[in-house]
């Protein structure tokens, strides 16, 4: 058997005299231990830096003695709860970090009401609590970035495994891909053999893996599944040819296999978590604007006698339409249903009011209109008239995934336009820049990435393709 494998790989079945890495549940102690360690530095040091700095080193005072015996060992154990300290996140620092997070904003609400109801937090400042939480969120957010990056090195393994096992040359998985790797030939183990000794030296390759993905001919697929399923591992076989459904699960219908390729895009709790911070901005948006949004309507309805709003039609969530509210920009007749016109920026289409409206993104804030409504969210993909276009091509002609960014409800704001890409859409490269990033954003949601994107988007609301 030729095996290469990477990192920390156990010897060679040819080389039984060699030394058998650290077992996998000791590795995985090590880093649960050193996680929970840092997640507990990370949240002692943020008390003890904002004591230093606002408290000038009392401790106690303000209660943040108190905060920091309630909050520390709740953090822990709701840390446990989401999974934070799982083996699996020393391949996805950012997920893992997203967890500590997770379990820093419960745990810091938890010890509020632990407070409340033990009658303990009367003399507790919330200024000091807040900014407590806020330090010791952000090193821990470091600490365990930076433990990810040297996980391996720190804790003497690698506490999760992922080991490829290419039956023959010419597998499809690049080499250069990350984790274990090993090439069988017939004589290491034939999976079409029901032979006790090929079975047991299989065993023996796959020992310390965590999970195993063979690459394989499709005559000798099925032979590995059966190889595979008598193991007490995740086994999987490599599919090239469901690429293009590109699909998430599979399922079963009346006993019959199949391939799940959608699912809601996100699950009921971040549903109702999106759903109630769009209610709440767009709400307190519209009251805080409403001067604002009365003088512009006054401004428009003067300058021509036309209506104040502009309506089209636009594609939503699921496919579905629905009408988009804008302040008018342009001319009573200059308006476009369809939306097959891209704006110029020497557009005699729009008055001059409306060119500023345009310029600083004011035309889009009746949009919070349909946030209230549900046709649209706060952050996400900026939703097309149904009759835009690139070099002459509908923008679902030129790359069939645009339907898959309609899986979310469109967004007053979203990842393509803070990155800078708005205004006409003259070459396909315009949409595709929008289409990469809606999906990226759809892939990798979490409602930290909308606060960022709402923060960004005050930098972009003048930009040179406004117009």
């Amino acid at each position: 058997m030729v095996i290469g494998r990477m990192d920390t790989v156990r010897a060679t079945l040819a080389s039984e005299q060699a030394a058998k890495p650290i077992p996998k549940a000791v590795l995985r102690l090590r880093m649960c231990f050193v996680l929970v360690f840092l997640d507990l530095f990370a949240i002692v040091a943020g008390f003890a830096t904002v004591s230093l700095l606002r408290l000038h080193g009392n401790f106690y005072d303000g209660g943040a003695g108190a905060q920091l015996l309630i909050l520390a060992p709740t953090f822990a154990l709701v840390s446990l709860f989401v999974r934070a300290y799982s083996p699996m996140l020393i391949n996805d620092l950012w997920e893992s970090v997203g967890r500590a997070v997770h379990a820093m904003i419960v745990a810091a609400a938890a010890t509020v009401l632990i407070a409340f109801f033990l009658k303990i937090g009367g003399n507790w400042s919330r200024l000091t609590y807040i900014c407590c939480v806020f330090v010791s969120g952000f090193f821990s957010m470091v600490l365990r970035y930076t433990f990810g990056k040297h996980a391996s090195f720190l804790i003497g393994g690698e506490p999760y495994e992922i080991l490829r096992l290419h039956d023959g040359p010419g597998g499809v998985i690049p080499e250069k891909d990350t984790g274990s790797f090993a090439l069988l030939s017939h004589e290491d183990f034939d999976p079409t053999s029901l032979s006790l000794a090929g079975y047991e030296r299989f065993a023996k390759t796959i020992e310390y893996a965590d999970r195993v993905v063979v690459d394989c001919p499709i005559e000798r697929r099925h032979y590995w599944a059966r190889a595979l399923k008598g193991t007490d591992i995740q086994g999987e076989v490599v599919t090239p040819e469901f690429a293009e459904l590109n699909p998430l699960g599979c399922g079963f219908y009346k006993g019959i296999p199949t391939l799940i390729v959608s699912r809601e895009a996100l699950e009921l709790k971040d549903r109702l978590v999106k759903r109630t911070i769009d209610i709440v901005i767009a709400g307190l948006t519209l009251l805080l604007l409403s001067p604002l949004l009365l003088i512009c309507a006054l401004i428009i309805r003067l300058q021509d006698g036309g209506p104040v709003f502009f309506r089209q039609t636009r594609v939503g969530q699921s496919n579905s339409q629905f009408r988009i509210f804008k302040f008018r920009s342009m001319s009573v007749n200059g308006g476009d249903e369809q939306g097959s016109r891209s704006t110029s920026r020497t557009d005699e289409r729009i008055t001059r009011f409306g060119r500023f409206m345009r310029a600083s993104s004011i035309d889009e804030l009746p949009q919070l209109l349909n946030v209230i409504r549900g046709d649209m969210s706060i952050v996400g993909p900026r939703p097309h008239a149904l009759g835009s276009t690139a070099e002459n091509l509908l923008f679902w002609d030129i790359d069939d995934r645009y339907w898959h960014r309609h899986a979310l409800k469109p967004g007053l704001t979203g990842l393509a336009q803070v990155r800078g890409y708005r205004g006409a859409t003259l070459s396909k490269d315009d949409l595709l820049n929008r289409l990469q990033s809606d999906l990226e954003y759809m892939r990798s949601w979490n409602v930290w990435l909308d606060f960022a994107i709402m923060m960004r988007t005050f930098k972009v609301l003048t930009h040179k393709n406004a117009y």
